[in-house]
């Protein structure tokens, strides 16, 4: 027998629909009550963990697509930033699909489309999501094998999954498309799957070229600057000239009458102006600073000693770590305190958000953020529409590996669509503007003590930090410009000190050298007198400087190779590894 009646359909394809397995995302979520009764849902077992991302969007469709002519199609709630994670999610999906990474279409964060994985940082994309979209492809490639042998009236083991097809043991073949006809793949993923072994993967492991990079290179849409939109305006926001000053008055009369100007928009401290075309919005832009009168009042601290402002700024401690008791009787064989100033990330394109309000009261946001679905829920906020009316999606921008303006600018280019329903809107921000307005890496202090045993090995260690919280990101309006500007702002969120795994500001304070007695505290700054947020690595930047200084200086206080030093106080077997790598590398002798 090598066909089958590709006619029959099961009950599930009736009412669903034949032709696919169709389902982009699932939105189905258990109710902790009955919301016509009031009454507590029955008590239902706990789900399985399953593996990755999985386990936040649990069925399979949330995942993978496959329609009836075999066009694949792959989710993933993470963004491209530059980091090459398209192409690496593609090798995964193709290598447990056993397709080509190009019989592929990959859709990338999207509120519309994907499932929700937060945001892409943390360097766990990989973690978690590739984890997610490879057991999803490996359910796949089963449930189509199985669905096949049962078609053919075989056993499942004698097939096996090829180039979009599955082949019988008499050479039967049905292609992905044919077996998907009548059938609808809302099934939850299991805890388990049959993933292919090392020697089975074609993709994993190996150099492919990054599906990213031509367009890129050949002058494409590759970046969010690049986009354009039938119908698209162009705008520019005025910000305040300082920190906490409002607008005292405003004659907007000549800007208004200015060529191919559309609309000055003011609400509040927020101000902007839309025109036809780009250098026309940068014209307008200028002389509106200029017509904007402001009252400002003095807020920064004085710079020429910035640690001593960070450490009187001290409003609550916290222990991230500690060990014995740490003691200097006969005083510390090192001392020191190092700071870290106020870092901004310096994007080489400044940042920029599109935005469309449609006539059925929903808003297309197209931004370069690092989390759709957060900054879909402050955008939402600061409009006041529901979530489902907000749709953002992921576009690559210049990269920053942290918190820059790029929901900010998504946030501009939604209020000012809002003011402009049915107009597609640009909003690129100036250097000047980049420079001034986005989020700041904290300033920090750090201050450590150590000292040496008699056999030259670390016996006590105490490490204190001063910093802020290193993520503002949205969540909430507050977190957005344009929303705290408005004429009814929204207040950004209290800063809480919070010690994680993941770290925080107390990132990679706790150092990974074994020390008998020890004690590394958190000394939490609520308020900064800028705006501050992450900044690639967080606290481990000026955590890791400092502690990495300190060994050296106690490598030579006790005599001893700095390597050979480190690798006394490892007991992780992978750092020491690391360490023995790097001199490698390096030829340390």
């Amino acid at each position: 027998m090598d066909s089958f009646d590709d006619a029959h359909m099961t009950r599930r394809g009736l009412l669903l629909g034949t032709g696919a397995i169709v389902v982009s995302f699932s939105v189905t979520r258990a109710l902790a009550e009955d919301a016509t009764s009031g009454a507590p849902a029955p008590a239902v077992d706990k789900p399985p963990e399953l593996p990755g991302s999985l386990n936040d969007d649990r069925f399979l469709d949330s995942w993978i697509k496959i329609d009836a002519s075999a066009k694949i199609t792959v989710f993933t709630g993470k963004a491209e930033l530059g980091q090459g994670v398209r192409t690496a999610l593609l090798q995964v999906a193709a290598d447990e699909l056993d397709v080509e990474p190009g019989d592929i279409n990959l859709v990338t964060a999207d509120t519309g489309r994907t499932p929700d994985e937060g945001f892409t940082a943390g360097s766990q994309s990989m973690q978690y999501s590739g984890t997610a979209i490879r057991n999803a492809a490996a359910q796949v490639r089963a449930l189509l094998i199985a669905e096949a042998a049962r078609r053919f009236g075989l056993p499942p083991d004698g097939f096996r999954a090829v180039g979009k097809k599955v082949i019988g043991p008499s050479g039967q073949s049905a292609s992905y498309g044919e077996l998907v006809a009548g059938q609808f793949l809302h099934v939850e993923a299991q805890p388990k799957s049959v993933l292919k072994t090392p020697d089975q993967l074609r993709f994993i492991g190996t150099e492919m070229q990054r599906v990213d990079i031509p367009v890129k290179v050949t002058g494409g849409v590759a970046y969010i600057q690049d986009l354009k939109l039938e119908g698209m305006v162009h705008a520019r926001v005025v910000r305040p000239p300082s920190y906490g000053a409002t607008l005292k008055a405003l004659d907007p009369a000549s800007i208004e009458a200015m060529a191919g100007v559309i609309a000055v928009i003011h609400d509040g401290n927020f101000l902007a102006v839309a025109a036809k075309g780009e250098y026309q919005a940068v014209k307008a832009m200028r002389a509106l600073q200029q017509a904007a009168t402001w009252d400002e009042k003095e807020t920064l601290p004085d710079e020429t000693d910035l640690p001593a402002v960070l450490v009187g700024m001290e409003k609550q401690v916290g222990t991230v770590a500690e060990s014995g008791s740490p003691a200097f009787p006969n005083g510390a064989a090192y001392e020191a305190t190092f700071t870290r100033p106020y870092q901004i990330h310096g994007s080489i394109g400044p940042s920029c958000g599109l935005a469309h309000m449609k006539a059925d009261g929903t808003i297309d946001v197209w931004s370069h953020t690092q989390g759709v679905f957060p900054d879909r829920k402050a955008i939402a906020q600061m409009l006041g529409l529901s979530n489902e009316k907000v749709r953002v999606i992921h576009m690559e921008g210049s990269g920053c590996y942290g918190h820059n303006g790029a929901d900010d600018a998504a946030a501009d280019a939604a209020l000012i669509a809002s003011k402009l329903p049915g107009r597609p809107v640009r909003v690129q921000w100036m250097r000047e503007q980049e420079h001034m307005w986005e989020p700041f890496g904290p300033g920090m202090v750090t201050k450590l003590r150590a000292s040496l045993d008699a056999s030259g090995k670390i016996d006590n260690w105490t490490f204190d930090l001063w910093s802020n919280q290193h993520g503002t990101r949205p969540g909430t309006a507050g977190a957005l410009l344009a929303a705290r500007l408005k004429a009814e702002p929204f207040a950004p969120d209290a800063a809480k000190m919070v010690i994680t795994p993941l770290g925080n500001g107390d990132r990679n304070a706790d150092p990974l050298y074994v020390i008998p007695n020890r004690n590394i505290r958190w000394h939490f700054l609520p308020d900064m007198p800028i705006r501050v947020s992450a900044l690639r690595a967080l606290g481990a930047y000026t955590n890791v400087f400092s502690i990495e200084s300190a060994m050296d200086e106690l490598a030579l206080a006790a005599k001893v190779d700095p390597v050979e030093f480190r690798l006394k106080h490892l007991q992780d077997n992978r750092a020491s590894d690391v360490v023995r790598l790097a001199a490698e590398k390096f030829g340390w002798g």
